[in-house]
């Protein structure tokens, strides 16, 4: 029996192959499910800008509180940015919301 490891593939064994094409197949598909889902996440927060932009150009909230709730890191300000992103939370109770949130971070996280 040859105890030598081989250096190319064509002298692995059928088992070896397989397992040798599998973990490839696998390292393929788990980085075009991060690559996808990285684009998805670029393309929600350039849709959130954009729906910010419309808020801001039509009226309903002001330069300065879009800007606060895009540039904001909190869980809170991200939830309330998505929510009217999404159409579930009106840009005059996205304001309220954000104002309640810089005067008291502790208990607007619990609205």
């Amino acid at each position: 029996m040859n105890n030598t490891i081989p250096l190319t593939l064509a002298g692995i064994d059928d088992e070896g192959l397989i397992l040798v094409l599998g973990i490839g197949f696998l390292g393929v598909i788990i980085f075009i499910v991060h690559s996808i889902r990285k684009i998805c996440e670029v393309r929600a927060k350039e849709q959130t800008k954009r729906d910010f932009a419309a808020y801001v150009a039509e009226g309903s909230i002001t330069a300065a509180d879009a800007n606060q709730m895009l540039m904001s890191g909190s869980d809170a300000a991200e939830q309330i940015s998505s929510g009217v992103a999404w159409g579930t939370v009106k840009p005059e109770k996205a304001e309220q919301l954000l104002r309640a949130l810089r005067n008291d971070p502790a208990s607007a996280g619990k609205h």
